[in-house]
């Protein structure tokens, strides 16, 4: 089972390193991408390599015992130094070549420690390594050192990126990096566990066998909030598309019956003609009839009869003082009463969500409600009473007054 993990591990970290190279192709690609690729390349690799079947098959050709496990240590341990130099490139670009010349010395020297402690250890290949070999102070100090390099680096990860967070807006890009955080967090404990485990041994001669396979499961952990983190502003918009679709889709079938009758009235405000919109098109639609109606309002806004917000009656609901202005304008645009009048749109966020949410109330009372019923009867006595067509709006009686 974990060699299958080990497997998928590095298929996927392939997979999310070319993508993130092949996403900025054509450009100049930033350091963090570069680090970022590279670790995941990195440790997928160092995962691979310590798979059970590929430290077999490495045992046969390696010069000295156990050398394929140095090399998967090594390759996990380049991994977490890009991670590493991800968050300063990250928080502060400006120390980015210092920093890798710092731990890039301090990775040689820790890889060259290894090999020179398991040389001198002289041990034979086993797969079960750890359990086998904790009682040898050289093999612990190998296995302290490895995971040491590693903590070392996620902490400098944590507080490089950790102090940037407070500054980024809430959005994908700070969730991903939350993510990542918190996978570095947790790949911490992952080596403080691996790390104390054989020290504890070597100091108390007791075996801590576990039921569980606790540093593996720590990791597949981590890998995982890693790869959602590194990952979620190419999957999440996907994924979380139909749930902006569907009410788009709603909020377009509520403002329809408002559209049609104004382009009715004006069939020049409309930019597509197509008969229907896919539900994957719902949101560019909705946009598209926002703007529609906002142009027929401009061109109708004149067309209203100046008494309508008399005709509604005094604190009446935004909506539906809007929606009887819309209808009083189509009263006076299809009589040709232009009343030289300046009705102005409510006050509403300039936001397609905003905006629509707006729409639909106001056309659910152009249908509906009884004041625009009779701000449209009213303007239709006024339009067809008084036959100049540059009617100041005054309404006596017997000219569509009340």
């Amino acid at each position: 089972m974990l060699n299958w993990l080990n497997f998928c591990a590095l298929a996927l970290a392939v997979v999310v390193a070319t993508y993130k190279l092949l996403r900025g192709r054509g450009a100049r690609q930033a350091a963090g991408t570069r680090y970022l690729s590279g670790f995941f390349l990195c440790i997928g690799l160092g995962l691979a390599v310590m798979a059970p079947p590929v430290l077999i098959a490495v045992s046969h050709v390696e010069p000295v015992p156990n050398l394929g496990r140095l090399l998967g240590n090594s390759l996990e341990m380049i991994s977490a130094y890009l991670l590493g130099a991800l968050g300063q490139s990250i928080a502060r670009p400006a120390g980015i070549r210092r920093w890798l010349r710092r731990y890039g010395l301090l990775l040689a020297a820790a890889v060259t420690l290894m090999g020179t402690l398991l040389v001198v250890a002289d041990t034979t290949f086993t797969l079960n390594f750890v359990n086998t070999y904790s009682h040898e102070p050289l093999v612990v100090g190998y296995l302290v050192t490895f995971f040491c390099y590693i903590a070392v680096c996620l902490v400098a990860f944590i507080a490089s990126v950790g102090g940037y967070l407070r500054h980024v807006q809430a959005g994908l890009f700070r969730v991903g990096l939350c993510f990542v955080v918190a996978g570095a967090g947790l790949g911490i404990i992952w080596a403080a566990w691996s790390g104390v485990r054989p020290v504890l041994v070597l100091v108390t001669g007791r075996s801590l066998a576990t039921p569980l396979p606790v540093g593996a499961t720590l990791g597949s952990i981590c890998m995982l909030l890693w790869l959602v983190g590194a990952t979620l502003t190419g999957w999440n918009d996907r994924l979380t598309a139909p749930l902006r679709w569907l009410p788009a889709w709603w909020r377009l079938r509520r403002i329809d019956p408002l559209w049609q009758a104004v382009r009715a009235a004006l069939p020049q405000i409309a930019l597509h003609t197509s008969g229907g919109w896919p539900l994957a098109d719902a949101e560019f639609a909705l946009y598209r009839r926002v703007i529609e109606i906002r142009d027929a309002q401009l061109t109708l806004r004149p067309y209203a009869h100046p008494d309508v917000p008399r005709w509604v009656g005094p604190g009446a609901d935004p909506a539906t003082l809007e929606a009887a202005l819309i209808a009083a304008a189509l009263v006076g645009h299809a009589h040709g009463r232009h009343y030289r009048a300046e009705h102005p749109f409510q006050d509403v966020a300039a936001s397609v969500a905003s905006e629509s949410a707006w729409l639909a109330r106001v056309a659910r009372q152009f249908a509906r409600a009884d004041a625009v019923q009779r701000a449209r009867w009213q303007a239709t006595l006024a339009a067809t009473a008084d036959p100049d067509p540059h009617a100041t709006g005054t309404v006596g009686p017997g000219r569509g007054g009340t």
